[in-house]
């Protein structure tokens, strides 16, 4: 069966001669690849995340030798120290200079660790015991009594300096402007330190440092491509203090760096205390380095984008897909060519069933390939033969129940009798003066005449009407004085074209169900409408017994389906069941209570549908 088999000759050809090697070298040139790039990757990145762990533990450890200078004057009478440690609360009247006025010496100590540091755009120091800030900024010393001023603290227990994210600089609450330097204008990194009063834990006096985003910046400038990659500063909490993207300062890292990190070790079976090292995270790798010193403890990441890592894989795979679609092309043409072979029965097969299609089942279709082809054309003959068979018994069965319908029908009273039979009574009564009865049976002989015109399955709206007129005649008659009549059609609708018999049904189940039990000053107002251009609303609403909760509720449940199936007990189902034949899915039915008792049916009908 292997040789004869069709699927087999081509699929084998395709896959010997273009997917098999093709895809074999593609795939293996890109795993191959990628597995040395990503091993280079991570090679080059955690040596540039080194040197960048030492670049920014130095400029962090330069500021912390600056604040520890604070300390380096306790024995010195006239030191910063020592004026902090000496400094006396003072009352809430405005501040006044004195005595313990310690300008000079607190002026002295920020202008020299201002000038010690490019970097440093602001230093604040707020004194505890007066309540006063000090400010140096830009070369100009401010100090003023600052009561709403609340220091940035590490938490409860806590006694490490906090590190402030990059944001806009701020005066710290002073009042005093420097001339030609307007606050918010430059990002800065602000560092907190409490001074303590040794060997206490009592904190004489609060200092901030704010250092310009741009010393940063400058350490992190070589350790990232901006276009691809993304590096964080993070603090233990995950807050990021510096990022390459500025709106992400401040934030909360959001990419679970820290979990992921810790599974990445508990897989690779790494050492808790890991200073650093990569994992991978959605579409690239995320490398880690940790920063130890004493101003700050973190961690810096740098975030590599798989785009830019298998940027040169890519290329390789480019161009061992070109080879691969060269041998596809090849391979492709010599199936085109064999397939001419293998294809002229299937044609055969084709034009066979097309004449079938069309009526033609003793058509025949010669057979010589003994292949799957031949086999199935066989099976299509001999079906076809014998669904020709079958569909003659059929037609035979048919024709012979119409016949018997026929004769059923020849037997009973042809309707036309009695439609004739209404007209010459009708002139009897004209002869004898009943002008009434003759109204009376004219309209029923034209409801009859009506329905028995079945030839028509659409009418226009104003024929439709005729016939709920004559009905209406009928009815008002029966009840007297008692039942009451509006119609409301709007002239521009009259003739457009709805299916016959939809307005009598909706009237006469005012009379099945909202006047059953007895009618009493009844009323009937039928309401018809162009709303739009293409949608024709009939309404038909009564003052009579309206309908139970339950059984409008099933209703309702019917009429939503999209499939409404014909009820022989429920005539508004019938309507729409028959108007959805006629003018498709569009057309609507809906239910309402009529104020102040009552039903009201409204059935909405597209007019081109």
């Amino acid at each position: 069966m292997f040789p004869k088999s069709i699927r087999s000759k081509l699929m084998s050809l395709m896959l010997i001669t273009t997917l098999i090697p093709a895809g074999i070298s593609i795939t293996v040139t890109y795993f191959v690849t990628k597995s040395t790039i990503t091993e280079k990757s991570i090679a080059e990145n955690t040596r540039i995340l080194s040197l960048g762990e030492d670049n920014m533990s130095n400029y962090l450890g330069g500021i912390h030798q600056l604040i520890m200078s604070v300390y380096s004057g306790i024995n010195l009478p006239n030191s910063l120290y020592t004026s902090l440690l000496n400094a006396k609360p003072v009352s809430s009247a405005p501040y006044s200079l004195g005595s313990t006025d310690i300008r000079d010496i607190v002026s002295n100590q920020l202008f020299n660790m201002y000038q010690s540091n490019k970097d440093i755009y602001q230093i604040h120091l707020f004194v505890v015991a007066n309540k006063q800030s000090n400010t140096l900024l830009n070369g100009f010393f401010r100090r003023e009594r600052n009561d709403a001023y609340i220091p940035v603290i590490a938490v409860k227990g806590d006694k490490r300096p906090v590190v402030e994210p990059i944001h806009l600089d701020h005066r710290y609450g002073l009042k005093t402007n420097i001339p030609n330097l307007k606050s918010g204008t430059t990002e800065v990194m602000s560092v907190h330190v409490p001074i303590y009063r040794t060997p206490s834990d009592e904190a004489m006096a609060y200092l901030s440092i704010d250092l310009r985003a741009s010393g940063l910046e400058a350490i992190t400038k070589s350790m990232f491509d901006p276009t691809a990659e993304q590096i964080f500063l993070v603090d233990g909490q995950g807050d990021i203090i510096y990022a390459s993207e500025a709106a992400m300062s401040g934030k909360n890292i959001q990419i679970g760096w820290d979990q992921a990190r810790k599974d990445q070790m508990r897989k690779d079976q790494m050492r808790k205390d890991q200073m650093s090292g990569y994992y991978r995270w959605q579409d690239g790798i995320v490398f880690f380095q940790r920063v130890d010193s004493p101003l700050f403890e973190g961690w810096l990441l740098k975030r590599v984008h798989d785009h830019y890592l298998y940027e040169e894989t890519r290329k390789i795979t480019g161009i061992n897909a070109g080879i691969g679609t060269l041998f596809l092309i090849i391979g492709a043409a010599a199936s085109v060519l064999i397939s001419f072979r293998f294809t002229s029965p299937i044609k055969k097969l084709i034009a066979f069933t097309q004449k079938v299609q069309t009526g033609q089942f003793n058509a025949q279709v010669d057979v010589e390939n003994e292949d799957e082809i031949g086999l199935l054309t066989r099976k299509i003959t001999g079906m076809t033969a014998t669904i020709h068979q079958l569909i003659e018994n059929e037609y035979r069965l048919e024709i012979a129940n119409k016949t018997n319908q026929l004769k059923a029908l020849q037997a009973q009273i042809n309707p036309h009798f009695l439609y004739n039979a209404l007209q010459s009574i009708a002139t009897t009564s004209l002869r004898y003066q009943a002008v009434k009865v003759y109204d009376l049976i004219y309209s029923l002989g034209s409801m009859m005449r009506y329905a028995m015109a079945t030839e028509e399955t659409s009418v226009t709206l104003e024929t439709e009407m005729e016939h709920v007129h004559n009905y209406l005649l009928l009815q008002q008659e029966r009840f007297g004085g008692e039942l009451s009549v509006q119609v409301d059609v709007e002239p521009s609708a009259r003739q457009c074209k709805i299916p016959k018999m939809i307005i009598q049904p909706l009237v006469e189940n005012v009379f099945k169900h909202g006047f059953a039990d007895s009618i009493q000053q009844g009323q009937i107002h039928i309401e018809i409408k162009l709303e739009t251009t293409d949608r024709l609303i009939i309404s038909v609403s009564d003052n009579g017994k309206g309908m139970s909760e339950n059984m409008m509720n099933l209703i309702e449940v019917e009429l939503s389906k999209k499939s409404v199936v014909a009820n022989d007990k429920i005539g508004l189902i019938n309507v729409l069941a028959r108007l959805r034949l006629h003018v498709g899915q569009e057309a609507k039915l809906l239910m309402r209570p009529n104020e102040p008792s009552g039903l009201k049916v409204v059935i909405q009908i597209p007019i081109n549908g």
